[in-house]
């Protein structure tokens, strides 16, 4: 017997399994779409659009080649070399580091600033239709999705997320009961952090983003 697969419009028909794969693929690449073109409006790659997203919100202790080729899962000469050519356009500068004149890091220049403003817009759309949706409707969406999120992850095979289910604070059973104990607080399953600014990885801690830190450096 054949097997069916969830690209089939059949088994699509019957399964709200593959009507929700297909979803999120689609879902996917109209996001992925949507970023192609602004990067081209703004005469940038999507990889550079990345890059641009990441440095304006995070601060110069993570904005560094080896630690956003991991946030990205690429390679760090694929990463080095978007963000030369950045550099080149003038939306980033190189800040070194002192404590390691070996390291450096990317900061956004003011015309930086203005581009991450417009780079930022191509979720607008979807920032519009997220507003208009209930509040409840919006908490079991995005459990559901952190609950994805969380099942795909896998340390081994790169990549970073610094959401709770993966920091040293957290304490729970990854159900319905989440504590955290750095703020000393239970957590509803809707205010479980994906980007999270405290987050300590389980083999040490580290503060690594918080948005008001940055604007001091740049």
């Amino acid at each position: 017997m054949k097997k069916t697969s969830g690209f089939s419009p059949e088994q699509q028909l019957t399964s709200l399994d593959a009507r929700l794969l297909l979803s999120l693929q689609r879902l996917s690449d109209m996001l992925k779409a949507m970023q192609w073109e602004q990067a081209r409006m703004l005469g940038i790659t999507p990889l550079q659009l990345q890059i641009l997203l990441f440095t304006g919100h995070h601060t110069v202790e993570v904005n560094k080649v080896a630690y956003i080729a991991t946030e990205l899962q690429l390679s760090r000469p694929t990463v080095s070399d978007a963000a030369a050519a950045l550099v080149s356009k003038g939306f980033l500068r190189m800040e070194e580091d002192m404590r390691d004149r070996r390291s450096y890091s990317f900061l956004l220049t003011d015309t930086g600033r203005d581009v991450l403003t417009q780079a930022e817009q191509y979720i607008a759309e979807l920032d519009t239709i997220l507003q208009k949706r209930p509040l409840q409707e919006k908490s079991s969406l995005y459990q559901s999705v952190y609950t994805i999120i969380a099942g795909l992850y896998d340390k081994d095979k790169g990549g970073m997320q610094r959401m709770c289910y993966s920091c040293a604070h957290y304490e729970g059973n990854k159900k319905r009961q989440h504590y955290c104990r750095l703020f000393k607080k239970k957590l509803l399953s809707a205010e479980l952090q994906i980007d999270c600014i405290d987050h300590s990885s389980l083999s040490g801690p580290a503060r690594v983003i918080s948005s008001s830190d940055n604007k001091g450096s740049l």
